[in-house]
């Protein structure tokens, strides 16, 4: 008798390993997937974080995102700062999922005529059609910043010498995030 498979035997694995990879590999990349959209959300509020973090130690912001933390960003413009340490001309960057850019940001440093305060302004990237940028711009957490406001007192009338300023309650724009904190560099 001889030793070995038939060739019933082999077809039959051959099907057997055929439908558990039809059936693996769609969920393995929907686990990689998801784990893209997990990280681009987290990496997005970790920066909020670290902006926060970073102005109230150094009482400015830097020209450059990767100077205030260490989340990583695709198309990363400079920004530019005057004398004072003011952000003149704002920095850019875009947080990417899978390689595709999926959320613009933009730092807008804290404007004295309208006394509105710094933000982070959080857009739909470059690539937001892509697949996986869908998933990252419909993520709940992402929605939340996309589309909150943040409320402060819009200065209508700068004091003079008889009269106190006037200020009125006003709305940011869609998808500005307040960056606040107080200095307490020496």
């Amino acid at each position: 008798m001889k030793k070995g498979f038939t060739m019933i035997e082999l077809i039959f694995v051959i099907v057997i390993l055929g439908i558990l990879a039809a059936v693996a590999i769609p969920r393995l990349a929907a686990t990689r997937d998801d784990a893209e959209v997990a990280k681009a959300a987290t990496n997005l509020t970790t920066f909020i974080s670290d902006l926060g973090s970073y102005y109230t130690s150094q009482a400015k912001f830097a020209e450059n995102f990767s100077d205030m933390s260490n989340v990583q960003f695709l198309a990363a413009k400079k920004g530019t700062l005057d004398q004072t340490g003011r952000l003149t001309a704002s920095p850019e960057g875009e947080i990417a999922a899978a390689g595709k850019k999926c959320l613009k940001l933009t730092l807008t440093d804290y404007n004295a005529q309208t006394n509105k305060p710094a933000y982070l302004k959080v857009e739909e990237g470059g690539d937001k059609t892509a697949a996986v940028c869908q998933k990252v711009i419909n993520n709940g957490s992402v929605q939340k910043l996309l589309k909150g406001k943040f409320g402060y007192s819009l200065l209508k009338s700068a004091a003079t010498a008889t009269k106190d300023a006037e200020y009125e309650d006003a709305d940011s724009d869609e998808g500005e995030v307040a960056i606040s904190g107080v200095g307490v560099q020496w």
